[in-house]
């Protein structure tokens, strides 16, 4: 009973995030398993397999899925944990237990498993909410009873009054760049926010392979039966190759499975058939039918959706409950422990403001240049970025301005990268030469630009130093944009034989 009494609720956000990470690592593992099956058969197959063998022998290990599964974690784990704990306290502080709110509250609760399992069942996707959410609203509803005995209403506002305040003034910096200047202006700009940026793109591509739908996968595995007419076949895996559908030979279970019935393809998802199309209609619209064929075996796309919006709305509470709890035991050293959560919740509320008014001055959206000549050889740092994106949007040529010299040798990773996406519209031949210097930079955003850049500037001798890069890069990221450059420059998987 005393543990229930204490003024601070981290613990039972702790304790959700606790059981969140637990199906996050088993998702991740299993994905990771069922991944390396897929590759190996590819690679024993003759394809060209991304991630690499270097990435692939660590698919079988547990911590690239432990850490992976962090990122399940802190979204889709922190948004059902928290928005548990709100229900939770507001059916005890706020509606006195009334049935009629608790009845709609587990209306949600149900709505939300059904539409998790609305395009087929998803047992580790629904565990989130299954077990995360009945538990952490007990649990919270338990704590604001015994917490409600020895404070007022007007008390209990003040302790949360600073979350939507602060979600209110951040709303006004939500536009399309907001998660790249968040990255420049936050995390890149300072030696943890680097090591942060480093290791959430070393480990995130292994939680996205988990719930991907077909169209969003880089490589997809398909099987061809009953096409007796040789020349339609080859048409047909043509057909496949160039939308990266890699037939595999044998009995091996695959993405997807074509067969010929009569004059119709039938495409099958694990032998349950899914759509059919004429063959002449399918050779003049590949691509809508295999969006078609996603769509309807996608079974992840509300988990998606619930993931994006709890790493929008969780992840950013979830920094703000540590923050308040490292305040609030510091003050309880000074003061009694009400005040000294009021405390930390205006101390928190001060910090959210300042940090937004740092980011917020230092968009470049927000700096007016005049002078891109003058810009670039600027000491502000934000200004010279601004340049360079004033470049890009312009369609002006970097290498035409005096200071691309010493911005090719800058120690600052954004500048780097803002560079790198400049050089995309380029035209001088020596960009080719830069462009692949920054395939060895020490930044992953860095190198994953140049590798787009490099794609735009549809050069085909850029195909065989990406494809040596594939082959030797330790770096699934890297690989991933490196694969991608490759067929924006016309390459494609060769039919095997």
């Amino acid at each position: 009973r005393s543990l229930f009494k204490t003024y601070h609720p981290l613990g039972i956000l702790l304790f959700g995030l606790g059981m969140a990470q637990v199906i996050a690592s088993i998702q991740v593992y299993l994905s990771n398993k069922e991944l390396h099956r897929t590759l190996a058969a590819l690679y024993d197959a003759g394809y060209l397999v991304v991630p690499n063998l270097l990435v692939i022998n660590r698919l079988q290990e547990f911590w690239p899925a432990f850490w992976g599964g962090l990122f399940f974690t802190c979204s889709i784990g922190a948004g059902i944990s928290l928005a548990s704990m709100v229900a939770g306290w507001i059916w005890s502080s706020l509606c006195g237990r009334n049935r009629l709110v608790l009845f709609l509250f587990l209306s949600i609760w149900g709505g939300v498993l059904l539409i998790f399992n609305i395009h087929g069942f998803t047992l580790l996707p629904s565990l989130y909410c299954a077990l995360i959410a009945p538990i952490l609203f007990l649990l919270t509803e338990r704590w604001a009873t015994l917490l409600a005995a020895g404070t007022t209403k007007r008390h209990r506002w003040l302790h949360i009054i600073a979350i939507p305040l602060l979600a209110l003034l951040w709303f006004t910096q939500f536009d399309a760049e907001l998660f790249v200047d968040l990255r420049d202006n936050l995390l890149l700009s300072n030696s943890p926010g680097k090591k942060f940026n480093q290791f959430y793109y070393r480990y995130t591509l292994y939680p996205a392979e988990s719930f991907k739908s077909l169209d969003q996968k880089l490589i997809r595995t398909c099987t061809l039966e009953d096409i007796t007419n040789p020349t339609l076949e080859k048409r047909i895996i043509n057909r496949l190759l160039a939308h990266d559908y890699l037939p595999v030979p044998g009995a091996f279970v695959t993405d997807l499975k074509i067969n010929l019935k009569d004059n119709d393809l039938v495409f099958s998802d694990n032998d349950r058939i899914i759509l059919k199309i004429n063959v002449q209609q399918f050779f003049a619209r590949p691509q809508k039918t295999f969006q078609k064929f996603s769509e309807a075996t996608d079974r992840h796309g509300a988990f998606r959706q619930f993931t994006y919006l709890s790493l929008v709305a969780g992840f950013p509470v979830l920094i703000y409950s540590l923050l308040h709890f490292s305040l609030y035991y510091l003050g309880s050293l000074f003061v009694d422990q009400k005040r000294s959560a009021i405390l930390a919740s205006l101390m928190c509320l001060l910090v959210g403001i300042l940090v937004l008014i740092y980011f917020q001055s230092n968009r470049s959206s927000n700096i007016q240049i005049k002078n891109i000549d003058e810009a670039l050889n600027s000491d502000n740092l934000p200004e010279r970025i601004a340049a360079l994106k004033l470049i890009h949007q312009k369609k002006m040529d970097v290498l035409n301005y005096r200071s691309y010299p010493g911005l090719l040798r800058s120690p600052h990773p954004r500048e780097r990268y803002w560079l790198a996406v400049a050089m995309a519209v380029s035209r001088n031949p020596k960009t080719y030469a830069d462009l692949l210097k920054f395939l060895d930079d020490k930044n992953t955003n860095v190198r994953t630009m140049a590798y787009q850049s490099l794609s735009i500037h549809n050069n085909r001798q850029a195909i065989k130093p990406i494809l040596e890069k594939i082959r030797t890069s330790r770096d699934w990221y890297d690989q991933l944009y490196a694969y991608k450059a490759l067929r924006s420059l016309g390459w494609k998987q060769r039919q095997l034989p």
